[in-house]
Parts: C-alpha cells; structure tokens; sequence
C-alpha cells in the first residue's frame, strides 16, 4: 500500500511539472491575450478560467505538506537532520540552475543578473532581501521555506504528528485567513492593503500545505482515508481569498480570480482522487515525476533556448513546436543532473542524517561521507522517499 501511494506521489509531481511548463510556453503563443472575448474560446479560457501553472504549483504544495513533516522524526538532532536533508535535496541542483541560467543568458547576449542579485539569489531568500528572482519559478521555494519554519516550530512544540492538535492549527489558520480576506474584501483602500494582500495569498499556500498534512495524518495501513474537514476548509479559504483579490483588483494579466479558484479546487480534487484511486502509477508518470524538481528549475531556461532558436509562436504548429522544445530540453536537462547532482547529493544528505541520528560528537571527514554517499545507486531509494 505504501509503496502504491510513493508511486502515485511520484506520477503526481509529474503532472504538476508538466502543468507548469504548459502554462510558461502557452504564455508565448497566440493566445496569450488576456482580453480575449468569446469569439475566441481557448484564448478566453486560458485568459479567464484556467491557469495550468497555478494548478501544477497547488499539486506541489499538497505533496509537500504530505510528505515533507512527516521527515522530522523523534531522534537525536531532529532540526539539525531534518535541515540537512532539505539543503541537501534542494540547493545542489537549484545551484547548479543558477549556474546554467548564467551561462545561458550570456550564450544568448541576454542582459546578465548583477553580482548582488546572483549572491542573494544563492540564498534561496532573495525576495526578502528586495532581489528579483534570476528563474520565475524561484518564489515557490521562499514559500516552501516558510513551511519548514512552520513545521519546525510545530514539531518543537509536540504538534506536527499529532493529528487532534493539527487539527486545531487547521482552524485557526483558515480562521485567520478568512478574517483578513474579509477585511481586504469590504476596505480594499485600507492602508497597507498590498502588504497584507500578500500575507493573505502566502498564507493561503501554507495552508495548502497544512491540507496537505492532514490528509497524511489521516491515512492508516489500510486504504485510503479523506479526512473531510481539510479540503472542505480548503475550499473555503480559497473561497474568501478570491472574493478579496477580486475586490483588490484582482490579479496580473492573464490571472483571474477565476481561474485561480477552479485551477486551485482542480488541484484539490486530482490530488485526493490520485491517492484514493491509486493513480499515476505507471514508470512514465513515476519517472517523470523523480525529476520533477529539475523540470520544475530548468523549464524557464528551456524556454529561452526555444524562443531562441525558433521564435515567438505565431500559430499553432510553431506553438507545439515549441512546447516540444521545451520539454525535450528540460527533460534531457533534469534526466541529466538527476544522475549528476540529484542522487549523489540526496545520497550524502542521507548520511549526513544518518550521522546526525546517532549523535555524533563530531563532523565526519568528507571523504568518508562521499564514499559511502556514492556507493551504487541501486541500493539508493528511488521514489518520493527521494523528498524525505
């Protein structure tokens, strides 16, 4: 049973990769017009009523909130290990997308990020410190930190596997959001509206998350379970959250509040449906979704490369030409630094945690670690124990 659910995590990451990069390469193609009327229905769609990027970035938020706590155990050093094992299963790669990014941008004469940009961007938390992101899809990984932060400070307190207590963060998470959506809703001039509009939407993330948990908390050796309370709340956060944008003005061009909603619920329901009917399970969902991470980091610079070599899109065979592109070289890309720099640096992060676990008075040399870090990759788990 848990190793079908691992399967249907995996084909699910998938999906939400693929979803992305749809939404990215659509963006360059004929219709992309955010006032499109009805006399162009697919324009109009995906103008005003679906935004594949939104609902493949929902799907990942759901995995992590299923998976990701569930990582820091009750042992020696939990904190310590369970940041070991997020530095080393996210920052290798991401570093290795900021050097191809790099090299790209100047293959291409595109203007370069400036050195303080490029060192913030090393940090993970570069909006913080007032930088652009140097890859868009970026941003999601600051929220994903406050997560950890989260889930950290959860653990300390004996409420992260505890499913009565989580239950409780649950409410008065939606509560909290509920109540400042309502305020931003019936006094969208209030000063500072922009900055609590922004802690309104990261905060409906988190609590994606946070569903996320609690349908994990609710699973038990048997099948499958739906804790009703979670998506129910889900749906009306996300409910009050929209109504809120709307009355702000709503979003960026090409963003709706719409097309958040039905994106967002439609993540809600792939999700839940996935692990209830055990879906997604085949090798080209799994496989697809192992490299996910790096699908995910190097589709933007994919995307360069395509437009490139062959332009904006101005009809529809150039536009499948693209999208093509894109995916071949992304896919060829994560395929390429998941066996280079993905399992190796998860591999050592393993047994960095591993030596953590036990308590060790001091750090173990270097080469110790990386030997036993690359031993054969068959004796490496290849699923999403990969997140853990």
């Amino acid at each position: 049973m848990a190793a079908q659910r691992s399967q249907t995590i995996d084909g699910l990451r998938g999906i939400a990769a693929t979803a992305v990069i749809v939404q990215h390469c659509l963006e360059f193609t004929p219709l992309n017009k955010p006032a499109a009327t009805m006399a162009e229905p697919l324009a109009y769609i995906f103008a005003n009523d679906v935004n594949f990027g939104r609902f493949g970035v929902i799907v990942f938020f759901f995995i992590s909130g299923f998976l990701i706590p569930s990582s820091i155990e009750r042992q020696p050093r939990p904190v310590a290990s369970f940041a070991a094992g997020r530095f080393f299963r996210l920052y290798p790669l991401y570093w290795t997308s900021i050097a191809l990014a790099l090299l790209v941008t100047a293959a291409l004469g595109n203007k370069m990020p400036t050195l303080p940009q490029t060192v913030a961007n090393l940090t993970m938390f570069q909006m913080l410190l007032g930088f652009e992101n140097i890859l868009y899809p970026y941003w999601t990984l600051l929220i994903e930190h406050f997560f950890y932060f989260l889930c950290v400070a959860l653990f300390l307190v004996g409420a992260l596997q505890s499913a009565s207590r989580m239950r409780l963060v649950m409410f008065a998470a939606a509560a909290a959001i509920i109540v400042l959506a309502t305020v931003l809703a019936l006094a969208p001039g209030m000063r500072f509206a922009r900055a609590l509009a922004d802690l309104m939407y990261t905060a409906s993330f988190i609590f994606a998350m946070i569903v996320g948990h609690s349908v994990r908390l609710a699973q038990g050796k048997d099948g499958f379970r739906l804790p009703a309370s979670g998506p129910i709340l889900f749906v009306i956060v996300m409910v009050f959250v929209c109504v809120a944008r709307q009355m702000l003005g709503g979003y960026a061009p090409g963003l709706s509040p719409v097309s958040v909603f039905i994106s967002t619920i439609g993540a809600l329901a792939l999700f839940l449906f996935a692990l209830r009917l055990r879906l997604f399970g085949s090798r080209a969902f799994v496989y697809t979704g192992q490299i996910s991470y790096g699908l995910y980091l190097f589709h933007g610079i994919a995307l360069w490369v395509a437009v490139a070599l062959i332009g904006k899109p101005a009809d529809l065979f150039h536009s499948t030409l693209l999208l093509v592109l894109v995916m071949g070289l992304a896919f060829v890309t994560s395929a390429i630094t998941f066996v280079l720099v993905e399992e190796p640096f998860i591999a050592l992060g393993k047994v960095v945690r591993r030596r953590l676990s036990r308590g060790a008075e001091a750090m173990v040399p270097v080469k110790v670690v990386a030997q036993d870090a690359l031993r054969p990759f068959n004796a490496q788990p290849v699923s999403s124990e990969l997140e853990r």
